[in-house]
């Protein structure tokens, strides 16, 4: 049996409809994070209650989820340039923390 709420305001990843008040599919939102064209949906994940960072390039989503907001600015910035199977944003982390 559905619950009264996902019929009456269901769970979306559209960017603008977030914008709107609309429930996050993959958890609960805290905040959308904008910049230029860029923006990342931060959440409490629904199933192990942790921050996760999701990505979107002019307002459509990059379809992954990342542990930190620099993560996922990092993964906007990838898909842009890389396309759904980049990889540029992993080394870039990588680069920048490892001592």
């Amino acid at each position: 049996m559905k619950n009264i709420n996902d019929i009456t305001n269901p769970r979306t990843t559209d960017l603008d409809k977030l914008k709107n008040g609309a429930r996050f599919t993959w958890g609960e939102l805290v905040k959308i994070h904008e910049i230029g064209e860029y923006a990342v949906v931060e959440a409490i994940d629904k199933e192990d209650k942790l921050p996760c960072f999701h990505s979107y390039v002019a307002g459509r989503s990059c379809s992954h989820a990342y542990p930190t907001l620099d993560a996922a600015l990092a993964g906007c910035i990838a898909y842009k340039h890389e396309g759904l199977n980049h990889r540029a944003d992993g080394y870039f982390i990588k680069m920048i923390t490892e001592a």
